[in-house]
């Protein structure tokens, strides 16, 4: 707001009568603690009219408490006629609905008729009161009091904040009058404060935490909830506790605003309590504002801010009286007539909302500042309005107003700076930034006063530069806001202006400053310049709308904007031309005060007319599409094919997958390259078609949405591998899926086998079959596999049971007999048998059944003497045992003959066992040839005889020797008769 209003004045008289006190002049003259103390100043009163009415100082003449008053000197001339001298303060910041108490001192012989408390509204609408001087005390002290009225003197309208102007106005009687009176101590007396009705609540709140700003005699509420909540529970106790409370409305919650109504039943009335609970809009839902090179862009759209400012619609709205109906309402007519943004004060001078103490310290704001600002935020989102944000004035240092010295203190301690930023600026900027319609921030309105002037503090730059470079570090280090300083005159804001004929004190909001500030933090900068310009500016530096940015001095690296202008138009100029004007010679926005007519330099009946032209002729940089609607793809692919029948406007499609796929790969392709997909799903697919891959495509403006889906079928699984084959619990020895057939060897006396297996597929099923009872040899195992889909495979396990090595005998038998001596693990033995056993019998009995063969070697035909008879036993699996007999045979002990002749005949009467014989030879026998054969082939015959006979008896001896050495004798007498001599 530019330093020096131009001021329109209407004059509305209503008299009122109140009481009013005289007071001694020697009032408490301590510490005062009021409003308007003037202890340190005039705070800014002045006479209307100037000197030629009078005049005003500070004075320690007279006090009502402390040490000083204001001293007002009258400048009415002798003889002159009656005249209303007001003097009061401009924009103070009163409470509507409050009493406050003005102390008056009258010398006595002062030629005063009365007095008139007043005040004026934004619109200059005038209330007073009315006090006859007449009956006051006279050198002393009275007292006189003024209510801030709530609606205008129609009764109907309410009284426009901020307010314009508030004193006294002094009745000068016919006459003149040249010397003075005294005011002091103005302070709040009272504001009004209604009992609660017995229909009234004690308590409201929404999920468990009350609503800000409660009270029981205020019926209307705003709420504000994040966007992801969809639902809020409201909670109210009545006062009375015979009334009964309903509640409609509450629960489940669309974006937007909802309204709750909470009814309250007292036996003598009902009362509606309401609550506007908004659920936040999404915060993709608008256009991020960036820049590129010298110009704004709304996303990749260009923009062109067609502006407006809205500084406040009661001075100091958030935290304060804050009309949620006249910014919805205002908005939507700001956007219906082309305006884009808006500039709003969020603290006008710093009475309200933020947490400062008097040493400067800030702890933070109130929750009815957040609540409002919460409101304010939500409202541009929702009416399409961009706010620059602007946190501070000159008038937060303005010695009018109450807590200036707070405000000085802040700026005068880099501390206190830390603590406005930290506590402040920061959650500021961390709450709202995720909003795109929070596109700037405007650190102060017109620093250069709280430079040049005495009332708001002369402040060297570096100080504001200090303040400045720490929130410009605080808010690029936070977010993607964009940063300004909104400057009175472009002598502190540029390098090039001329010092010399312009007056130019260099850029006092440059970067080499800032940084420099900061220690040469590079965050220290301003994103863009925005200047301001009034009439009065035009003889010093020109008119910068029918200029460009760096003719009239501003650097021409970043974007540049007319941050106030008057709504009117310049001089010689409409608006309409002001911003076609500007818009031609690059500056990229202009923001004409004010869209609500704070004062007398315009309002919407200005702004809109011009603002709706430059958008007619150029609606895509006012309202840009930036973010697109297209929310349709242009391809859709399942693991790098694409989906058959894909078609943008078909929305469902089928693909099916080999059972092996436990997951695919989706690619979408986008129509509008700015829109996004999300893809859920197409991971850890279970066979058949209960797989859905969802794919969201949301278009640019972050509204649109579309939605695709895709049914995966995963076929059954073929897989009638075995992932692990076990015996026992071991593994088998060189187990592949791909190998179906094992052999394994097992102890002789194991009895069974333990198979377990484990499917390769976990839908799969086995059965196996085998290894139990096993024989010694092979025994076959099969393990049958089923896969899902029905493949069978068959695994073979050969169990070879050890044959048995048992080679033993447990009986061995001779003809019958089992073998003297005979154990199993003996394996020699020896047997005798006469001679004449030429033959044996060998049997032998196995100790193991499963033994293959048993043979007997040798077991015949016997020789005299020792035969060896082996019987070799083979075991099952083919060990061999041999065992071995000795059969001694007997030599033969047969000594007999078995015939026995002499001279070649028989001897008669022969017989074995008959051992002597004799035998007639004849006479002519000359010899006698005795043979003899033994019965024994083996025993030797000796015969012993002569070889010739002799008459008479010729013995023989035939000694038969046998085998064993017995010897028989046998004796043949051979008897050769006498010979006859011959006659």
């Amino acid at each position: 707001m530019m330093k020096f209003r131009r001021i329109f004045s209407v004059a509305i008289m209503i008299s009122m009568l109140a009481a009013y006190f005289a007071l001694p002049a020697s009032a408490d003259a301590a510490t005062d603690n009021a409003l308007y103390n003037f202890e340190s100043g005039t705070q800014s009163f002045f006479v209307d009219g100037g000197a030629a009415n009078g005049t005003v100082a500070k004075s320690s003449e007279q006090a009502f408490a402390g040490a000083s008053s204001l001293k007002v000197n009258f400048n009415v001339p002798i003889g002159s006629a009656s005249k209303g001298i007001n003097v009061g303060v401009a924009n103070p910041n009163l409470i509507i609905g409050a009493t406050y108490a003005m102390h008056v001192y009258i010398p006595s012989g002062a030629n005063i008729k009365a007095m008139l408390p007043y005040v004026m509204d934004n619109t200059w609408s005038w209330v007073n009161s009315y006090y006859d001087v007449a009956p006051m005390v006279k050198d002393g002290w009275n007292t006189v009091k003024l209510t801030i009225p709530a609606k205008q003197g129609n009764g109907t309208t309410d009284y426009k904040t901020p307010l314009n102007q508030v004193g006294i106005q002094f009745l000068v009687d016919t006459g003149g009058y040249t010397g003075s009176a005294y005011i002091d101590s103005i302070t709040l007396e009272s504001v009004p404060v209604a009992p609660p009705s017995p229909a009234s609540l004690s308590s409201l709140k929404i999920d468990g935490a009350p609503v800000i700003g409660f009270d029981a005699n205020k019926t209307a509420y705003v709420a504000h909830v994040p966007n992801d909540a969809a639902s809020a529970a409201v909670t109210a106790a009545a006062v009375d506790p015979a009334a009964s409370v309903s509640i409609s409305g509450d629960g489940s919650l669309a974006v937007g605003e909802n309204n709750v109504a909470v009814t309250v039943t007292a036996p003598t009335e009902t009362k509606v309590y309401t609550v506007k609970v908004i659920r936040g809009l999404p915060a993709n839902q608008g256009n991020r504002i960036s820049i590129q090179g010298r110009e704004f862009y709304a996303n990749h759209e260009r923009i062109w801010f067609n502006g407006a400012n809205t500084p406040w619609d009661k001075w100091n709205d958030f935290g304060g009286a804050f009309n949620y109906a006249f910014w919805d309402t205002h908005f939507q007519q700001l956007h219906d007539n082309g305006v884009n943004a808006s500039r709003v004060w969020i603290t006008s001078n710093g009475e309200v909302g933020i947490d400062i103490d008097e040493n400067g310290h800030v702890a933070g704001a109130t929750a009815a500042h957040w609540n409002d600002l919460d409101s304010l935020f939500y409202l541009a989102q929702k009416h399409g309005v961009y706010i620059m944000a602007t946190l501070m004035s000159f008038d937060h240092m303005k010695d009018s107003h109450p807590n200036y010295t707070s405000w000085r203190n802040m700026l005068a301690s880099d501390a206190n700076i830390d603590s406005y930023v930290n506590n402040y600026v920061i959650p500021f900027v961390n709450r709202y930034k995720a909003n795109p319609y929070l596109w700037s921030i405007d650190f102060m309105n017109e620093p250069d006063w709280v430079y040049e002037d005495a009332h708001d503090g002369n402040f060297p730059w570096e100080r504001l530069q200090t303040l400045f470079a720490k929130e410009s570090v605080a808010v690029h280090t936070n977010s993607q806001v964009l940063t300004t300083a909104g400057l009175a005159m472009v002598k502190y804001n540029s390098d090039t202006c001329d010092p010399v004929t312009k007056g130019c004190k260099g850029n006092m909001v440059g970067d080499a400053p800032l940084m420099a500030a900061a220690g040469g933090n590079p965050l220290a900068k301003l994103d863009f310049w925005s200047g301001h310009y009034y009439d009065w500016m035009g003889q010093y530096w020109g008119n910068p709308l029918y200029t460009t940015p760096a003719l009239f001095g501003m650097t021409d690296d970043r974007p540049s904007v007319i941050g106030e202008t008057a709504a009117i138009g310049t001089q010689g100029h409409t608006l309409t031309d002001d911003i076609a004007s500007a818009y031609e010679n690059g500056w990229q926005g202009i923001f004409p005060w004010t869209s609500n007519g704070v004062d007398g330099l315009g309002n919407l009946t200005n702004v809109g007319p011009a603002a709706s032209a430059f958008r007619d002729a150029h609606p895509e940089l006012v309202f840009p599409v930036g973010l697109a609607h297209d929310a349709n793809l242009s391809d859709l692919q399942v693991d790098g094919a694409t989906v058959a029948g894909f078609a943008a406007d078909t929305p469902s499609y089928s693909v099916e997958v080999p059972n092996s796929t436990t997951s695919v790969d989706v690619f979408a392709a986008v129509e509008e390259a700015h829109a996004t997909v999300a893809v859920t799903g197409g991971v850890d697919l279970t066979v058949g078609d209960q797989n859905t891959v969802t794919l969201v495509v949301t278009a640019e403006d972050g509204v649109t949405t579309k939605t695709y889906t895709i049914t995966i079928k995963r076929a059954k699984s073929s897989n009638a591998n075995l992932s692990d084959l076990k015996v026992n619990g071991a593994t088998l020895d060189g187990f592949s899926a791909d190998t179906h057939s094992y052999s394994m060897l097992v102890p002789l006396g194991t009895a069974s086998v333990a198979v377990t297996a484990t499917a390769a597929d976990d839908k799969a099923i086995f059965a196996v079959t085998g290894g139990t009872k096993l024989v010694n040899g092979e025994n076959t195992v099969t393990v049958v596999v089923t896969a899902e889909d029905g493949t069978k495979q068959t695994y073979t396990i050969t169990v070879n049971r050890a044959k048995s090595s048992n080679a033993l005998l447990n009986d061995l038998k001779v003809n019958g007999q089992t073998i003297a001596g005979f154990a199993s693990g003996s394996f020699n033995y020896t047997l005798d048998v006469p001679n004449g056993t030429t033959l044996v019998t060998v049997t032998a009995a196995v100790s193991d059944p499963k033994a293959r063969k048993v043979s007997v070697r040798n077991d015949n035909k016997l020789v005299v003497g020792a035969n060896e008879i082996t019987v070799r036993v083979t075991a099952e699996d083919g060990t061999k045992q041999y065992y071995t007999i000795i059969v001694n045979r007997a030599k033969s002990s047969n000594a007999s003959l078995s015939g026995l002749k002499v001279g070649g005949k028989a001897v008669e009467g022969f017989a074995p066992d008959q051992f002597a014989y004799t035998v007639q030879a004849a006479s002519n026998a000359k010899s006698a040839k005795v043979s003899a054969a033994a019965a024994d082939k083996t025993a030797s015959v000796i015969i012993i005889g002569a070889n010739k006979l002799m008459d008479g008896d010729n013995p023989y001896t035939v000694l038969v020797i046998a085998q064993d050495g017995t010897r028989l004798t046998y004796t043949v007498h051979v008897v050769r008769a006498p010979s006859v001599p011959k006659k």
